[in-house]
């Protein structure tokens, strides 16, 4: 888009729908407060999918996440913005700052991805999808537990986080870049796996959710960019080198 500020305001005007449509809901459904939390997030995800379309630079991105992050900070402490939007985020009994660090991370990866749609799209799909997925079934269907550095998860989210982080992966891989069907394949399913490793196993305590996820899948990133370009790069002549 070339005026960052149509962007800018394209953003805030979903944003604010998205904050006034979920209140709505909470007050005529009542719904679990941790699933009103990530429809938030998954809707946030989906919104941050189109940056690199809508920003050619980085301080429109910045500016919002400066914007978004103060709000939803403001929201958790003010009553008079939970006049009108309390329930959305701050209704859940545990202490959680995920809707914060998560526009955060958005414009980390913006701004470490230099806007590149693969290595920014990817690490966004799997917050967005594979995170949310992991939540959500391991809330509802979780029997299997193990302990974790940030304590007990179950078997049943970290394997949707793996269903859902393959597919994050692969598809936009095999749509978008220069590798053979093969070489995506491996490269989508070992990044998952990673990944779910990651997500299972975080070092650091409530922000580390987020931001170990968003430097392993960076580093990913980037490692699977090195490879899309090397097996492009590579001619018949020289895989058939490679095999032999």
């Amino acid at each position: 888009m070339e005026n960052p500020w149509a962007g800018i305001t394209l953003v805030l005007a979903i944003f604010s729908a998205l904050l006034l449509g979920l209140r709505a809901y909470q007050r005529a459904r009542s719904p679990d407060p941790e699933w009103l939390r990530k429809l938030l997030h998954l809707a946030m995800g989906i919104v941050a999918l189109a940056c690199p379309w809508l920003f050619a630079s980085i301080w429109p991105v910045i500016l919002l996440v400066i914007g978004l992050a103060s709000f939803l900070t403001a929201l958790k402490f003010s009553d008079f913005l939970k006049r009108f939007f309390g329930g959305v985020i701050d209704a859940v009994e545990r202490e959680s700052l995920g809707e914060i660090y998560f526009p955060i991370s958005v414009g980390l990866l913006f701004l470490l991805s230099e806007g590149d749609p693969i290595l920014f799209c990817i690490p966004v799909l799997i917050l967005t999808l594979a995170d949310t997925a992991a939540a959500l079934v391991g809330r509802r269907y979780g029997r299997l537990r193990y302990q974790g550095f940030r304590g007990a998860k179950s078997v049943e989210g970290s394997l949707a986080f793996l269903g859902v982080a393959f597919p994050s992966t692969y598809i936009p891989l095999l749509l978008f870049a220069d590798a053979g069907r093969s070489e995506t394949l491996l490269i989508g399913l070992t990044l998952s796996l990673l990944l779910t490793l990651v997500e299972a196993m975080p070092f650091l305590v409530e922000i580390g959710v987020l931001l170990d996820v968003l430097v392993g899948v960076f580093v990913m990133g980037v490692v699977v960019e090195h490879i899309v370009r090397e097996f492009s790069s590579l001619g018949g002549d020289d895989l058939t080198e490679l095999r032999e």
